[in-house]
């Protein structure tokens, strides 16, 4: 008989989000969508009666977390009564005597882990099935990755390793792959924010929406079936938005227009109105030209977009320097011709732009 399941990891319910250009607005809005991502997991579970939700840890951030948010996700449990939740925690949100997990009141349906010193086993007859796991708490514990090591299954039985951890990294909690990855039949892996299937049951669900511009790709959750030693799955991509960055190199002779043109159709109109968008700008801009005037007119064409500025100035003809206030501006110009520090290039677009907006003034 098949189980079904869905794994999900890192979803950072209350996530502060420290992107420097994110608006207050915009990050209360980005944290409703996660909200809104865990809502589309819960309703799948109830509507397609999944029988077992597996949480691979930092289901919150554990320091922004409250007991309104965690009472939310009570009722939203107790909705899918019919499903088992079983739920580790990460780093994100260890569990310690002074978390809030401990303090809720949480529906028959969801299991904690709760142990961060040793692997807890929870059977479920019904359905021949084990889950091994362990949870982080605040602590280094030097013996947590031998833990796993010593895990003794029971090979007559459906054995899930659910856990939050980088395998085969230099990270603080590191598991080798080779050690688990016959041991198990289905490794619900979290701990990272992107997807990555590194065996056939050996899977990061990785985050599903994506928090950041190095988290590219895909996100959802993993949805499938177990039987002993045959798991099926798939990623069900449910992200409402991407973070994406495109690469632009710069020619001294592109016109304002030009460079406008090669940021607004860097990419397909229907991303561009939806998701966060990085620029890096890279090569060499002409001195006459404003790129903040650019960078400011391109906004409207995106529903957010940020740039990264890589490029160089450069003066495309010599001038001739006299006393009018045009020539002020190419006297300057003159001055940084040769700079090739990517500090003196900011000062340098610092100073133009002033002096700029000051002839403007004028």
């Amino acid at each position: 008989m098949k189980i079904s399941f869905i794994h999900t990891s890192d979803i950072h319910l209350g996530k502060k989000f420290n992107i420097k250009n994110f608006s207050l607005k915009e990050r209360e809005k980005r944290r409703q969508e996660i909200w809104d991502a865990f809502d589309e997991i819960i309703k799948t579970a109830k509507n397609e009666k999944i029988q077992y939700l597996f949480i691979a840890g930092d289901m919150t951030e554990g320091d922004y977390t409250d007991f309104k948010s965690l009472s939310s996700l009570s009722r939203k449990f107790k909705s899918i009564e019919n499903t088992t939740v079983v739920i580790a925690c990460g780093k994100s949100d260890p569990y310690t005597i002074n978390s809030l997990y401990e303090y809720m009141d949480w529906p028959d349906n969801v299991y904690f882990i709760k142990s961060t010193d040793s692997v807890e086993k929870l059977i479920f007859p019904k359905d021949n099935l084990c889950i091994h796991s362990l949870s982080w708490d605040n602590s280094k514990n030097s013996e947590r990755e031998q833990l796993i090591y010593d895990i003794s299954v029971d090979e007559s039985k459906i054995n899930v390793l659910l856990l939050n951890c980088r395998l085969d990294s230099d990270d603080e909690f590191s598991v080798r792959l080779d050690p688990i990855k016959n041991k198990f039949d289905y490794c619900a892996m979290g701990g990272k924010h992107n997807f990555e299937q590194l065996k056939q049951n050996v899977v990061y669900s990785g985050s599903p929406e994506p928090l950041g511009f190095d988290e590219s790709g895909d996100h959802g959750y993993i949805k499938g079936t177990l039987e002993k030693e045959n798991p099926e799955h798939s990623l069900v991509v449910s992200a409402r938005r991407k973070f994406t960055t495109r690469e632009i190199n710069l020619d001294v002779n592109y016109s304002f227009n030009k460079i406008l043109d090669l940021i607004k159709f860097s990419g397909d109109t229907f991303s561009n109105i939806k998701d966060y968008v990085k620029i890096n700008l890279t090569g060499t801009v002409s001195t006459d030209i404003s790129m903040d005037e650019v960078e400011n007119e391109a906004k409207q064409f995106f529903y957010y977009i940020e740039f990264e500025e890589n490029y160089s100035y450069k003066n495309t003809e010599d001038k001739i320097c006299d006393s009018n206030d045009y020539n002020i501006i190419e006297s300057y110009k003159l001055q940084f011709e040769n700079q090739q520090d990517k500090k003196e290039q900011q000062a340098f677009k610092l100073g133009l732009e002033v002096l700029r907006k000051e002839k403007v003034v004028r």
